[in-house]
């Protein structure tokens, strides 16, 4: 009779419990029952690791991110609170095993179920958001108590673009119609949102991932009309009038960002090397009268919790990540370089950092570097060979 061996069973126990949380905590953001289902797989991956040892080659496989956030983490001994350090260490070492469960099962043959449940829990969140939330979005740009999701509409809408992005994939490598029936109510969403940042990147993103020199396929005429319905949805509704007013009003409020980008650059001049530490955060009214506490921009982030030493590191991350993003375009798989070529605009003005429990950028951050670091060994796009990312290893393949 056959039976599973142990770090088998783990795997696809903790698998399961992976895709759970992959789901729910797309509409739950960072509530602990949630987390639950994190931290059970994480205790599952963990314990396959001491009998099977590919797993411990994929969970220390990209140095780069282990630098990273263990540069940042330690960087709480200076900070203002060091007893804070264990919790670095963790969140780190949580990151770290949510990407080696990621790149595995994007690797394997439950590729598309993690993209399926991660897609449709976005969309259910802003399914939701737009049923009872969309006075308060509409006037306020803010969600009331009834949203489980991310409070900020930035986020939001961040989420629906990922959302669209991973439905592109989904029906790239399964030719599965369905998928694109999420991007018109998606794309909606995000217009009542009103969120600029998210619409330029992916706007950016798609244009620049769009294979010009292939014919139209099928599939694009399929979805034209569903665009062109948002398109004149926009152009002659309310919401469509506040959306092009908040374009227009795009210069006159880019001076609150740059007043509080010219604050953050004033404190890391006074710690240009090393940063304030991991616990670091904004406390200043802008000319405007709000109170600050982010810098609206990951970068700046970056650089005033760890200084030039962190920066460095993260662009170090960054640049492998560019690096994989074009073996990926150059292999066919243009969406995943896509929804990095997302991650760097959308950051660029918005956030403040990376490391934590699980919250948002787990999604809007490590997701995208995740796509870029999996290399899937069946990828059924016609006319496209398949090539292995460089500086990349394969994941292992759960023993029989």
């Amino acid at each position: 009779m056959f039976t599973f061996s142990k770090p088998e069973r783990c795997y696809r126990f903790g698998s399961a419990l992976f895709l759970a949380f992959a789901f729910f905590s797309a509409i739950f953001c960072g509530q602990t029952r949630v987390n639950n289902l994190f931290h059970l797989a994480a205790l599952l991956w963990l314990a396959a690791v001491f009998t099977w040892p590919p797993l411990r080659r994929q969970l220390l496989s990209n140095r780069k991110a282990l630098m990273f956030l263990l540069y940042y983490s330690l960087s709480a001994l200076w900070g203002e609170t060091p007893g804070d350090l264990p919790s670095a260490l963790t969140h780190s070492a949580y990151i770290l095993l949510y990407l080696a469960w990621l790149v595995t099962l994007l690797d394997g043959e439950r590729r598309h179920q993690l993209q399926w449940a991660m897609l449709s829990g976005m969309t259910a969140l802003c399914l939701y958001l737009t049923l009872v939330d969309t006075p308060s979005i509409y006037h306020l740009r803010e969600t009331t108590a009834r949203n489980p999701g991310p409070s900020n509409v930035i986020d939001l809408a961040g989420y629906a673009a990922l959302a669209i992005l991973l439905s592109l994939m989904i029906f790239r490598d399964t030719g599965q119609k369905v998928a694109l029936c999420f991007i018109p109510p998606l794309l909606a969403f995000m217009v009542l949102t009103q969120s600029r940042g998210p619409l330029i990147a992916l706007a950016l993103a798609v244009v620049v991932a769009m294979p010009y020199r292939q014919r139209p396929r099928r599939w694009l005429w399929i979805l034209l009309p569903g665009v062109l319905t948002v398109f004149f949805a926009v152009v002659y509704s309310a919401v469509g009038e506040m959306l092009l007013t908040r374009f227009g009003e795009l210069y006159q409020q880019s001076f609150v960002r740059i007043s509080i980008w010219q604050h953050s650059l004033a404190l890391i001049e006074q710690a240009p090397f090393f940063g304030y530490g991991f616990d670091k955060q904004l406390n200043f009214l802008n000319y405007t009268g709000e109170l600050n506490h982010t810098t609206h921009s990951l970068y700046l982030g970056a650089l005033l919790k760890g200084g030039c030493v962190g920066f460095l590191l993260l662009l170090a991350l960054l640049g492998y990540g560019a690096w994989l993003a074009l073996a990926h375009w150059r292999a066919g798989r243009r969406w995943e370089a896509a929804m990095f070529l997302f991650m760097l605009v959308f950051y660029s003005s918005q956030g403040m950092f990376v490391i934590a429990n699980p919250a948002e950028f787990w999604y809007l951050f490590w997701l995208p570097l995740a796509m870029l670091l999996s290399q899937p060994k069946r990828l059924p796009i016609r006319g496209v060979r398949a090539v292995t990312p460089p500086g990349s290893s394969p994941a292992p393949v759960p023993p029989r």
